[in-house]
């Protein structure tokens, strides 16, 4: 089996961004989204993204934004992939894709979905990665709060159908991602608030939670 790949969120700081880079994650994420906790601040965002090392993939998290905001943001710094965790259509998605050389990672929020299935048919072409995420009220992701991952088998089964990697989010940390791909193996899992204490990151947590992965079977690298 592939190791399951690894997403933190979340980063604000260089010095964060440096202690994540020597473990071994898949991705590092930035929230590109004004007023949230977490956001960062268009000057310092190159610094950071020229700390990520180049084998990790370094992802702009935005919401909902235009083409002229996707286009601004890659003309700071060179972010290798976006992820775009609003209401963006099919045809959105396929416009970043052809305008700009970079990697989609699309969220899809539970709740959104209560009975029917996703639409990944419709997105499939145009994104790379499938981010099966909570929402909780009007927050859409970094909450801490977990769904119910029964939802997760018939969306990892439209993952597979339309060959596209199933990541996980929501509520993740170092007591429960073992048993997350364990039960569930998705293709990675992303985490931000199950890496910080206090509000911070913190680095004892953020390497319990790559033990964990490490450990838990999954054994092939790979982006």
């Amino acid at each position: 089996m592939k190791r399951t790949q690894i997403k933190f969120c979340g980063f604000r700081t260089p010095g964060d961004v440096e202690k994540a880079g020597r473990l071994r994650v898949n991705a590092i994420g930035f929230i590109l989204v004004p007023g949230r906790k977490r956001s960062v601040h268009p000057r310092d965002l190159p610094m950071m993204v020229k700390l990520v090392p180049s084998q990790v993939l370094s992802v702009g998290v935005l919401l909902n934004p235009t083409i002229r905001q996707i286009h601004e943001w890659l003309s700071l710094a060179p972010l290798q992939a976006v992820q775009l965790h609003g209401d963006e259509s099919p045809a959105f998605c396929r416009s970043v894709k052809e305008q700009f050389q970079v990697k989609i990672i699309k969220t899809f929020h539970v709740e959104d979905r209560i009975k029917s299935a996703f639409p990944l048919k419709e997105y499939a072409p145009w994104i790379d990665i499938a981010l099966l995420d909570s929402s909780t009220g009007t927050s859409r992701g970094g909450t801490g709060v977990a769904f119910e991952w029964e939802r997760i088998p018939p969306f990892k089964e439209q993952c597979s159908r339309f060959q596209l990697p199933c990541w996980v989010a929501g509520g993740l940390d170092g007591e429960n991602v073992d048993t997350l791909i364990r039960d569930f193996a998705p293709d990675g899992v992303d985490v931000s608030s199950g890496i910080e204490k206090e509000g911070q990151k913190d680095p004892e947590k953020m390497n319990r939670f790559v033990r964990k992965v490490m450990l838990s079977g999954q054994t092939t690298e790979g982006a």
